[in-house]
């Protein structure tokens, strides 16, 4: 288990020192001078060789990239070119309200996605399959963005029953104002939930252990839950890992509909405002988040399946 840990560890790693490259590749590869950029057409020739001595930009190719991954692994991503602000701290500040929408999002696909999965198994071949079936279909087809617009138009605005959009004040104000996006991006979520316990389901409910639970005389609801449902759970942990590395670097569309405070919506403005430190700096820790995501969705699954260890 040691063993394997390890190597996961070194793995991950890797991941993350090909990103850190990459990005650095990226950011040597624009063609405008940084220091300019960032100090403004009228800065005076001094400060600008200070700021390019400061991000060792009158150094080699080599040096750069050591004074790069130092800045990296102290948190230093460089400064906004619109608000001259460091690019971590703008991040850390939307970090929050994405990790709550990704946290409400995946809740709600596990609430919704995991029973449809079983009524489809379970009922195979009858009305309610089909009718989770069709609910799946439904859910995998509709993009974000409509599904987004509709939940605005109809709940928030026709009904008025929550907020258009905005981040609340905290607590029960907060929960009203999560609502729409996080059930907006877990529409999405909950098929490819559900298509994955079901199809588990489908192959080990006829499987010799599940006939002979069924011949002890067991419920058939234990028999799933207790015995065919285990199954599902190395699938089920797969998809929250990916899930959770790309939601946290951010739900663009939904965010921007709902006015969700999120690193999403700062990297569209950035974009928008050709903001390169920002942008570069939303896809490392997005990549980042991923390839932790990845490993601990991977020590997750040898922990649930010591099989997989060798």
């Amino acid at each position: 288990m040691i063993r394997f840990v390890l190597r996961r560890l070194g793995w991950a790693a890797v991941v993350i020192w090909f990103i850190v490259t990459a990005t650095f590749a990226m950011l040597a590869a624009i063609p405008a001078d940084p220091a300019r950029v960032l100090l403004g057409p009228a800065a005076d020739a001094a400060s600008v060789a200070r700021a390019r001595a400061h991000y060792c930009l009158d150094e080699g190719v080599l040096v750069q990239y050591g004074c790069w991954l130092d800045r990296v692994a102290r948190g230093d991503l460089g400064e906004s070119y619109h608000s001259k602000r460091p690019v971590a701290q703008i991040l850390a500040a939307r970090a929050w309200p994405t990790i709550q929408l990704t946290l409400a999002a995946i809740v709600l696909q596990l609430l919704a996605g995991v029973p449809l999965g079983v009524l489809a198994a379970a009922r195979r071949g009858r009305w309610p399959a089909r009718a989770a079936e069709f609910v799946e279909l439904i859910a995998q087809s509709a993009p974000s963005f409509v599904v987004g617009t509709v939940l605005l138009y109809v709940v928030a605005y026709r009904w008025d029953l929550l907020p258009i959009g905005g981040y609340g004040e905290g607590g029960w104000d907060r929960l009203r104002h999560l609502a729409l996006p996080a059930a907006t991006l877990a529409t999405l979520g909950v098929a490819y939930y559900a298509r994955a316990v079901r199809v588990e389901l489908e192959d080990v409910l006829g499987s010799d252990y599940i006939r002979t639970a069924r011949a002890k005389g067991l419920p058939e609801r234990a028999v799933i839950v207790r015995h065919g449902l285990r199954s599902a759970l190395g699938p089920l942990v797969t998809l929250i890992g990916l899930d959770l590395g790309v939601l946290l670097g951010g739900a663009f569309v939904v965010e921007q509909i709902y006015a969700w405070p999120g690193m999403g919506r700062e990297v569209l403005q950035a974009i928008a405002r050709l903001d390169l430190p920002v942008i570069l700096g939303a896809v490392l820790l997005s990549a980042v988040a991923i390839a932790i995501a990845n490993l601990l969705a991977d020590l997750a699954q040898v922990w649930l399946d010591p099989r997989l260890r060798d």
